[in-house]
């Protein structure tokens, strides 16, 4: 998948407690429809598979649709959409954003209930309105990956999120670790788990995903963080984003993350996937430590390969 990834607006309608571009402290947009158009017509005609959009919540920004409008007319073959989908719950609107060439809805489903749902986003009704927006475009023959970040307030409910992923048609479901920066940073200590903590959760709920045969992927955890479970980690050799992020363009967005978010130990050398895994975010390493980690010196004979 060679594909555009634009962040297109620092806001979001959620003031979710891990949020990574530090939305629910943002006063003001900062990004330009200008700069996004610029982006777009730079890059039509260069064999993008897919546009990847997302914020803060791309679907409130005023000009959004006309924003899809735009990419359909440049020619790009799809677009992926990331989102709360709280908009998606009225149907109407559903219709329209699929109508406009959405096909793959990136979705945060963040808790398997409403309470532990709406607490970590800080927005009554959100869980609900996900739920429905997920049934929404569904229903309208659209794909969902859902995306599942794992923090203090929900990783012992982990196996239960997945099931109701599941049970509501996700075609991918995606567990990603907690990238500590933005609010995240902010809320270190109240919203991140230690990985000997979460190892046992997140185990089960991969399980239930295979058991079930659905799509599973893992996201930004270090390998050895997961062991038995690396054919799941997202290979990014196969998934090459280039990303406009505000002003700034990061023309691999995996390899940026790699050299300036995740850091790696002495001990990452004697690692069989230290080639492949990008290590340990940084500010965890930097307040946590290392002594969870171990390097993986075998690599599994029914495990040979990340997954794209």
């Amino acid at each position: 998948m060679k594909g555009l990834s634009i962040h297109l607006t620092d806001v979001c309608n959620s003031k979710c407690t891990f949020c990574i571009v530090d939305s629910p402290y943002m006063k003001q947009d900062t990004v330009m429809r200008r700069r996004i158009s610029r982006f777009l017509h730079e890059h039509a005609g260069q064999d993008y598979e897919a546009v990847n959009l997302h914020g803060g919540e791309a679907t409130i920004r005023k000009d959004f649709l006309e924003i899809l409008d735009e990419i359909r007319e440049l020619g790009y073959p799809t677009v992926f959409l990331q989102t709360n989908a709280r908009k998606l719950a009225r149907m109407a609107y559903a219709e329209t954003v699929v109508g406009k060439g959405v096909s793959l809805f990136i979705v945060s489903l963040h808790g398997a209930t409403a309470a532990t749902q709406d607490g970590i986003s800080l927005a009554p009704g959100s869980f609900d309105q996900a739920v429905q927006g997920i049934r929404n475009v569904k229903q309208l023959g659209a794909s969902v990956r859902t995306n599942s970040v794992v923090c203090k307030d929900n990783y012992t409910e982990l196996p239960e999120i997945v099931d109701l992923c599941m049970d509501l048609g996700a075609d991918v479901v995606n567990i990603s670790a907690l990238h500590t920066s933005g609010t995240a940073l902010r809320n270190f200590w109240d919203v991140t788990p230690r990985y000997d903590d979460i190892r046992p959760y997140v185990a089960e709920a991969c399980d239930r995903a295979v058991a079930r045969g659905v799509a599973l992927r893992l996201e930004g955890f270090p390998y050895c963080g997961v062991p038995g479970y690396e054919r799941f980690q997202i290979d990014w050799e196969d998934n090459k984003f280039k990303m406009l992020y505000r002003s700034f363009v990061m023309d691999d967005y995996e390899g940026h993350m790699d050299d300036f978010t995740r850091v790696k130990d002495a001990r990452c050398g004697g690692c069989v996937f230290t080639d492949v895994c990008g290590g340990v975010y940084k500010e965890y390493a930097e307040m946590i430590g290392w002594d969870e980690f171990h390097p993986v010196t075998q690599r599994p004979a029914d495990n040979p390969a990340p997954v794209s």
